[in-house]
């Protein structure tokens, strides 16, 4: 019986997402600005959660400014973008990897919500998109990125990357750890059929940088020890992305 009902949860669960998910393509092209396209996915990202009956807890919205900041979060499964999309204010941008315009539709769809693509292969042309992320930055538009640039099947928060921390210390604004639990149960990168969990998103207070007192791996490491001190996972901070 455990099994018919992971089974049928699962199934539930993947139809509610690609309903909804069409809903929100077909609506796409009446969002005339990122800003319109970002509510939009925030409220079907919502829609999906309360859909398919998953808690979502959110602990210190009082943290986030009312100024342009970059937000770091550990990355644990494919969900993960959902799960901020529905917790947060919608005038964040993400960093993603480029490979995801080879998806179809993916580069229509990520290019409506104004999401930053980065080359995690080439060094020079990632140095590029790290350009563009910055001058977003200083154009009023808030970040998020994964700093540990991938996720395993292996619990734990991997060593952070430095673009996201570089970024906040070239254009003097906060970053703002945010810790996520429960995602990974909720979709393993092991299976495609999704498990009822409950989720909690913990943002944490935000460290600033506009003093130019700190650089980018204390920054790093302030960040990662924030993230871990809420999550129930271990540190493999020996552990990167290559």
């Amino acid at each position: 019986m455990k099994s018919v009902s992971i089974y049928l949860f699962g199934s539930w669960a993947w139809l509610v997402f690609s309903v909804v998910l069409l809903v929100m393509v077909c609506c796409f092209p009446f969002t005339r600005t990122v800003t319109s396209t970002r509510k939009l996915a925030k409220n079907c990202s919502a829609a999906i959660i309360k859909l398919i009956g998953i808690e979502l807890i959110v602990e210190g919205s009082e943290n986030l400014v009312d100024e342009p900041s970059v937000l770091v979060a550990n990355h644990a499964s494919y969900i993960d973008p959902i799960i901020l999309q529905a917790a947060l204010p919608p005038h964040y941008a993400y960093v993603a990897k480029k490979e995801l315009k080879h998806i179809p539709f993916a580069v229509y769809m990520l290019g409506k919500m104004g999401t930053h693509l980065v080359d995690r292969r080439d060094a020079k042309k990632g140095a590029n998109d790290f350009k563009k992320i910055m001058q977003s930055n200083k154009d009023e538009d808030s970040i998020i990125f994964f700093p540990e640039a991938t996720f395993l099947k292996e619990e734990g928060l991997l060593k952070f990357k430095k673009g996201a921390f570089l970024t906040a210390i070239k254009n003097q604004v906060p970053i703002i750890p945010v810790t996520l639990n429960g995602t990974r149960e909720l979709l393993t990168s092991e299976s495609w059929l999704p498990k009822k969990v409950t989720l909690s998103v913990k943002i944490h207070a935000p460290i600033y940088t506009s003093d130019g007192s700190i650089n980018a791996q204390d920054l790093s490491d302030a960040s990662r020890e924030m993230i871990l001190s809420n999550l129930n996972e271990p540190d493999l901070n020996h552990r990167s992305f290559s």
